[in-house]
């Protein structure tokens, strides 16, 4: 399950859901392989801002499903 803390593709403490969101979404603008992955398998394929992932998160961070829109495979 995921916490919200710590980033899930590298490990980094963000302290909680927001901060994890900017991370994310920083990492991903820079092309960073391992977060770029890590938000398409789990969370979403769209470009989004960090305030919209910030809610796209929500629901892991509580222990439910990702999003719809996540690819199932």
């Amino acid at each position: 399950m995921m916490d919200g803390r710590c980033c899930p593709a590298c490990g980094r403490p963000t302290g909680d859901v927001s901060a994890l969101a900017r991370h994310l979404v920083g990492m991903a603008e820079a092309s960073d392989g391992a977060h770029v992955m890590w938000l398409n398998r789990h969370v979403t394929k769209h470009r989004t801002t960090a305030d919209g992932l910030e809610k796209l998160l929500a629901p892991l961070v509580d222990g439910g499903r990702p999003p719809a829109e996540r690819v199932r495979r």
